[in-house]
């Protein structure tokens, strides 16, 4: 039997992220008689590290903390290059801005037989530095992959890699949904009818004022709906305070941060987002699993997921006062609610499982290994100009070279 193939997973951090929680799901599924993961990290710590070694993954902190801009990257570079050579690692898979470029340049230097970056959001560099590493790690990998078509035209837009390189997996999550664990025992104070809730870290791109100015919209017309934020994040205590000027801080729950949110899910009478930029959250995906209805915005690849009045509802990014109305019309009709929270599931299950999600991940993982055999790796990082057949959305991209 042979040995199974060695994939180094490079990334940021390990709290708990969308790119993180993505890779849990991978590696629950991945068949380890065919593939032995493991994992580099940059910033050491986070709350899923001992999740992913209680699967029998190898976690390893890099020491790079947030920022490639100190005295010791080149060191940690060469360092990492030497340990992917020693250990025979025959793909490195990049996640997230220093992911990416250290797992694909460390994999370049070692070299690495195939080298993978990931693209998760529609985030722009704040400084032209940056714009121009990420650049160079797309020229040295081997396929960038996306996770909805909104990021791959993003990409393209502004990275501009050879689009021949552009490969689209969306995320999956496994089926059926937990239960009975952290999520139910949460207590919430107060008295309400109803409840509505969006998950995400608190950051500028949720955009979790527009929900609070939604919450009070609805809590003008409806006084038996509560609203509940989970998640963590450096915009919490600026959330705090704009619940409690608004006038709703004593129907707003801040919970913080979840280890699994999902059974949480499952009390939600609405499931909001209203995010101003967004790849494709796994969240959103969990929402819909839960069978719960779901108004979000138009942000991001949250458009490829939510189909308007047939598996929820959409409206603008910005727009507190559309998101209210959605929320307000849910709520008012639970027959209507209940038919898109069932065609929800149903999509979920057809197009975003998990096993879905691993089927797509092995194609392209041994489609590359098989392609650097016949091909060989060229200076550039190219294998060959055809991509994997399994991929989504790869033959538009083509097109447009």
């Amino acid at each position: 039997m042979p040995e199974p193939i060695r994939i180094e997973y490079v990334i940021d951090h390990l709290n708990v992220g969308g790119a993180q929680r993505h890779l849990v799901e991978l590696f629950s599924e991945l068949d380890r008689s065919r593939f032995r993961p493991q994992v580099s990290v940059g910033k050491p710590g986070g709350a899923l590290v001992p999740i992913i070694e209680r699967m029998g993954i190898p976690v390893r902190p890099i020491g790079l903390g947030t920022s490639l801009a100190r005295p010791t990257t080149a060191q940690r570079l060469v360092e990492t290059a030497r340990r992917l050579r020693r250990e025979q690692v025959t793909i490195v898979h990049g996640y997230l801005y220093l992911g990416n470029i250290l797992g694909v340049l460390a994999g370049y230097l070692a070299g690495v037989p195939v080298r993978i970056a990931s693209k998760r959001s529609l985030d722009r560099y704040p400084r032209r530095s940056q714009l121009l590493a990420t650049r160079l790690a797309n020229r040295l990998a081997h396929r960038i992959l996306c996770n909805a078509d909104a990021v791959r035209r993003f990409v393209l837009e502004v990275e501009r890699p050879d689009p021949r390189k552009l490969v689209v997996i969306p995320n999956g999550i496994r089926l059926p949904m937990e239960s009975g664990s952290a999520g139910a025992s949460v207590k919430l104070p107060g008295q309400y009818r109803h409840l509505v809730g969006t998950v995400g870290r608190l950051t500028w791109k949720k955009a979790h004022g527009d929900f609070l100015d939604a919450a009070r919209a609805v809590r003008r017309v409806r006084d038996d709906v509560d609203f509940v934020i989970v998640g963590d994040g450096p915009l919490r205590q600026q959330a705090e305070r704009r619940a409690a000027e608004l006038g709703i801080g004593g129907h707003v729950h801040f919970l913080g941060e979840i280890g699994n949110a999902r059974t949480l899910l499952e009390r939600f009478d609405v499931f909001v987002m209203s995010s101003i930029i967004e790849g494709m959250p796994n969240v959103l995906l969990e929402a819909l699993a839960a069978e719960r209805p779901v108004v979000v915005t138009c942000a991001g690849g949250m458009p490829e997921i939510v189909t308007h009045e047939r598996t929820g509802l959409l409206v603008p990014p910005a727009d507190p006062g559309a998101l209210a109305a959605g929320i307000l019309r849910l709520l008012a009709a639970p027959e209507e609610a209940r038919r898109f929270a069932l065609a929800g599931r149903a999509l979920v299950e057809a197009q975003f499982s998990a096993s879905a999600m691993r089927t797509r991940f092995i194609e392209l993982y041994e489609q590359l290994v098989a392609g650097f055999g016949n091909h060989n790796a060229s200076a550039t990082g190219r294998l060959g100009d055809r991509p994997p057949t399994g991929q989504v959305a790869a033959e538009k991209a083509a097109a447009g070279h």
